[in-house]
């Protein structure tokens, strides 16, 4: 009998920390997945984090990020609630939190497994690093755009510089003329008034 209890709890334990392994390699595949918003990652994960607990049929999930909550369908607050901080360079940018709709006996943390605390966190470290690929990757495109942006401004420059080198010329020459004509003696005087329009 107690092999079998044994045994039973051992596989309960054993398909608890599969649910939590589908949920991190989930979360996994969907940072990975190329052209994906921020927004539908953490819309994403919210779907694979009630699954992973060990109520699944009452548990219910909340991302909240820089001002916007993303949620399970009928989510609201709970007595029985799990939550962890979203630390983005060392800065709280927000928290997930799970939450049972109803009541369950008494665990680690309330109704709460410590393997579900370590999941918990361990998730919240993954959206953190997500955020942080995120930010890196659109600062790099406005990078390019900076880069590109002061590479048309160069070459308008140089094209600019070429075009007044092209005026300048013929220019200076015609300047140097007037400049002569007017010195010379016999020059009649509506033609020195030309000149000094010129």
């Amino acid at each position: 009998m107690v092999d079998e209890q044994l045994s039973y709890s051992t596989k309960a334990a054993l398909a608890e920390r599969v649910k939590e392994l589908t949920c991190l390699y989930g979360i996994a595949q969907i940072a990975g997945e190329p052209g994906i918003s921020l927004e539908e990652i953490i819309q994403r994960i919210i779907e694979l984090l009630p699954p992973a607990w060990q109520y699944p049929e009452i548990a219910l999930a909340r991302i909240k990020y820089d001002g916007a909550s993303y949620t399970s369908p009928g989510f609201r607050e709970y007595h029985n609630k799990q939550t962890a901080d979203i630390f983005v360079d060392g800065m709280s940018r927000g928290t997930i939190d799970i939450v049972y709709t109803q009541e369950k006996p008494q665990a680690d943390e309330g109704p709460f497994l410590k393997e579900e605390r370590n999941l918990i966190d361990a998730v919240a470290k993954q959206v953190a690093l997500i955020v942080e690929r995120k930010q890196a990757e659109d600062d790099k495109l406005k990078l390019h755009a900076q880069l590109r942006h002061a590479d048309r401004l160069s070459t308008i420059g140089m094209l600019a510089a070429g075009v007044a080198h092209e005026l300048n010329e013929p220019l200076g020459n015609i300047l140097g003329f007037a400049q002569l004509a007017k010195k010379t003696p016999r020059v009649p005087s509506i033609v020195k008034r030309v000149i000094e329009k010129i």
